[in-house]
C-alpha cells in the first residue's frame, strides 16, 4: 500500500465531502433545490477523488481501475455546479430543458465506460474490446476539461449580470453578495489548466504523472463549497425571516416635521420613511442625486439641522433596526452577521464597530444585558 501525506490529505477531503453531502441530504432544514444541487456537486467531487485515491494507494492496479472502477464523475461536476448557482440566484425558476441537457455528457460517458466494463466482464476478447475503446478514458477527461471551462466562463458572466441587475437597492429583494462564488469559479478555472497540463503529460509522454496538486485542489474546493454553501444558505434563510419581520414594523425613528427645511424633510422621508438606511450601498452622493442637490450642500444642512453627519445619522438608524432584531426572542439564535446585514451594514465588522460607537456596547453585550433585565 502506498500511504503518504498527500493521499492522506486527499482521503480526509473525501470523507469530509461525503459527510457534507450526507448532512445536506438528511437534514430537513436543507431541503432546498440549491442545496440539493450543492450536495450532488460535493458528492461528485468526493466520488471522483475516491476512485483515484483507491488506485493511488495501490488497493487496485491501473488495469483493474479502468476495467471495473472508473466512472466519469468529472462530467457531472459542471452540471451540478451550474444548477447550484442558477437555483441560488433564481430559486423561483424551474429547471429548463437546456439546463437538463447539461447532464447529457455524463450519461454518454457513463454509457461508454459501463459498456466497456460489461464487455470485459462477460469474457469478450479483451484485445478486441481495447481496440474499440482505446483512449476513451483520456477522451472523457479532455472533454470534461473543456466542459468545465465553458461552464465556469458562462457562470462568471451570469453572476456578473445578476449583480448588475441587482445593483440598485430594492426593499422587496434580498441582495446577495457573491464575491466568494466569483473567487471560487476563478480558482476552479485555474485548476482546469493544471488538469489539462497533467492530462497532456499523461497522453503524450511515458513519464509517471503526479496528480496530487489537482486532487488536493479539489479537496480544498470540496471543503470550501461545503462550508460556505451551508453557511451562506443559513444566512440567507435567516435574512428572509428578518426581512419579513422588518417589513411589518414601522420605521425606527419618528419624523418630526416642525422647524425643518423642505430639503431635510425630503431627506428624512427618503431615508427613514422609505427605510433607505437598510441599503448597505447607500452613499451621500446617491441621495444627493435623488434629491437633486449637491452633496456638499446636503452634507452641510444635515449637520446644521440634524446635528450629526450623514454616516452617523444613517448608522444610528441601522443600529436601532438591529436592536429590534436583537430584542426579539424569535431571533435569539440568529447569527449577528444576518442581523447586521439585514439592518443595513455591509459586513460584520462594520456592524460591530458602529454598534459599539453608538451604544458603547458590542451587539453581543447588548443582547446579554437585555436578556438579564428581562
Amino acid at each position: 500500500m502506498n500511504f503518504n501525506l498527500y493521499n492522506s490529505i486527499l482521503f480526509a477531503g473525501i470523507l469530509q465531502g461525503l459527510l457534507f453531502a450526507l448532512v445536506i441530504l438528511l437534514d430537513k432544514k436543507y431541503k432546498n433545490k440549491s442545496t440539493l444541487c450543492l450536495a450532488g456537486l460535493i458528492a461528485s467531487f468526493s466520488l471522483n477523488n475516491l476512485q483515484f485515491y483507491i488506485a493511488d494507494i495501490g488497493l487496485i492496479d491501473s488495469e483493474f481501475f479502468y476495467d471495473y472502477i472508473f466512472t466519469p464523475w468529472c462530467l457531472i461536476i459542471p452540471s451540478f455546479f451550474y444548477l447550484y448557482i442558477a437555483k441560488s440566484l433564481y430559486p423561483e425558476k424551474k429547471t429548463s430543458f437546456r439546463q437538463k441537457l447539461l447532464f447529457v455528457p455524463f450519461f454518454i460517458g457513463f454509457f461508454l465506460s459501463t459498456t466497456y466494463k460489461i464487455l470485459i466482464g462477460v469474457d469478450c476478447d479483451k484485445q478486441s474490446v481495447l481496440n474499440v475503446f482505446y483512449g476513451i478514458p483520456n477522451l472523457i477527461e479532455f472533454v470534461a476539461i473543456l466542459f468545465n471551462q465553458i461552464v465556469y466562463v458562462v457562470l462568471h458572466f451570469r453572476i456578473r449580470n445578476f449583480e448588475k441587475a441587482n445593483s440598485h437597492y430594492n426593499h422587496d429583494t434580498l441582495r446577495i453578495k457573491l464575491t466568494w462564488l466569483r473567487r471560487l469559479i476563478a480558482f476552479l478555472f485555474g485548476l482546469t489548466f493544471i488538469w489539462l497540463y497533467l492530462m497532456l503529460e499523461t497522453a503524450f509522454t511515458d513519464t509517471k504523472v503526479n496528480f496530487y496538486p489537482l486532487w488536493i485542489g479539489i479537496s480544498f474546493v470540496t471543503y470550501w463549497l461545503g462550508y460556505m454553501g451551508i453557511y451562506k444558505f443559513g444566512i440567507i434563510e435567516e435574512r428572509k425571516k428578518l426581512k419579513r419581520y422588518g417589513e411589518q414594523t414601522p420605521p425606527v425613528y419618528t419624523i418630526v416635521e416642525k422647524q425643518k427645511s423642505s430639503h431635510i424633510k425630503a431627506f428624512e422621508h427618503l431615508i427613514v420613511g422609505k427605510k433607505r438606511y437598510l441599503d448597505s450601498d447607500l452613499t451621500l452622493d446617491r441621495i444627493a442625486d435623488e434629491l437633486d442637490l449637491s452633496n456638499s450642500y446636503l452634507s452641510r444642512i444635515i449637520k446644521a439641522e440634524l446635528g450629526v453627519g450623514f454616516v452617523d445619522y444613517v448608522n444610528t438608524l441601522r443600529v436601532e433596526e438591529a436592536k429590534l432584531y436583537l430584542l426579539k426572542p424569535e431571533f435569539s439564535n440568529y447569527t449577528l452577521v444576518s442581523i447586521g446585514i439585514e439592518a443595513g451594514f455591509n459586513s460584520k465588522s462594520a456592524f460591530y464597530s458602529s454598534f459599539k460607537k453608538i451604544t458603547g456596547q458590542t451587539p453581543s453585550d447588548f443582547k446579554k444585558a437585555q436578556q438579564n433585565l428581562s
